[in-house]
């Protein structure tokens, strides 16, 4: 039986950062979609050309509490209305034989690998419901994104599994040590406490490629299927709340090779949903989809068809 394989996009903010011609401030991604929209579209594009079935909608940084601190509040509907816009602009500008599928966005309110989500739990539950009913009508499946704790994982999906979409739940684990989540709490845990779940997949996002490659050998003993998308950073340990990815450094030793070589030992290692995070550009996914085609895998992009 051949191996079906989904491949996803890179890293939306990261890239924006690097093309944009503006400052970045801690909105990062969504500051560009106010002022200069179609770098989002022509991203999105190049990572359908590169190869990616599934676009991850431009939204990480659009939450009520991040823009509370830029007295953005009022724009939370229109920003996140113009993350799903670009998405389908990108998406009906491309000649495909495929249906490219859009990945709704459920991020970390106030700031990315935290230990706690740092919200009252009703408020959390509030804020991710006003994602889910703007994003739910227009995704395909709904990505719950660098969890750094089963708290976090417990609220964001208690939200997401009341929508009528698939549900992929992504950890981020610690830099140091796959086996564990950016909380100090066990993946192994945090997976136990799901695997009997409605949760479609499981995944780690946002971390180095070797924390990844643990984490991995840890989810493949577990009955959902998986997946793995490593980021380029060389420590997000100098990035605070409030700060965004500009002041973080790329690996030196950070490059299409080694990312290949890395998704590819996941993929032997049973894992069926892979792309990228930050640092992860659209020359890195073709990099990816042209090895798993020379591979003689089968890249899926039915939801669940692998």
């Amino acid at each position: 039986m051949v191996k079906k394989i989904f491949l996803i996009d890179g890293g939306m903010g990261q890239e924006l950062i690097h093309r944009s011609k503006k400052k970045p401030d801690s909105l990062w991604s969504a500051r560009v979609l106010l002022d200069e929209y179609d770098l989002v579209v022509e991203l999105h594009k190049d990572f359908i050309k590169a190869g990616a079935n599934a676009i991850t909608l431009n939204s990480y940084s659009i939450t009520p509490y991040r823009l509370e601190k830029h007295n953005l509040t009022d724009m939370f509907i229109t920003l996140q209305q113009k993350a799903i816009a670009a998405a389908k602009d990108a998406i009906n500008q491309i000649e495909t034989d495929i249906k490219i599928k859009i990945l709704g966005s459920l991020p970390p309110l106030i700031a990315s690998y935290q230990k706690t989500i740092g919200l009252d739990k009703n408020d959390a539950l509030e804020a991710y419901k006003k994602i889910v009913d703007i994003q739910e009508r227009n995704v395909d499946v709904f990505l719950c994104e660098t969890v750094s704790s089963i708290e976090e994982a417990l609220i964001v999906s208690e939200v997401a599994l009341q929508s009528q979409k698939p549900v992929w739940l992504s950890f981020s684990v610690d830099e140091d040590n796959g086996a564990l989540l950016r909380s100090g709490e066990k993946l192994n845990d945090a997976l136990k406490e799901f695997d009997k779940s409605k949760i479609d997949a499981f995944l780690v996002n946002c971390s180095p490629p070797e924390a990844i490659d643990k984490a991995v050998n840890i989810m493949k003993s577990y009955s959902k299927p998986f997946g793995a998308l490593a980021n380029g950073f060389e420590t997000t340990k100098p990035l605070f709340p409030g700060e965004n990815v500009s002041v973080l450094n790329k690996r030196d030793d950070f490059n299409e090779t080694k990312f290949v070589d890395s998704v590819v030992s996941n993929i032997e290692n049973n894992a069926s949903i892979v792309g990228g995070c930050c640092e992860v550009s659209p020359d890195y996914i073709s990099a990816i989809h042209k090895r798993i085609l020379n591979l003689n895998y089968t890249i899926t992009n039915e939801i669940g068809g692998f």
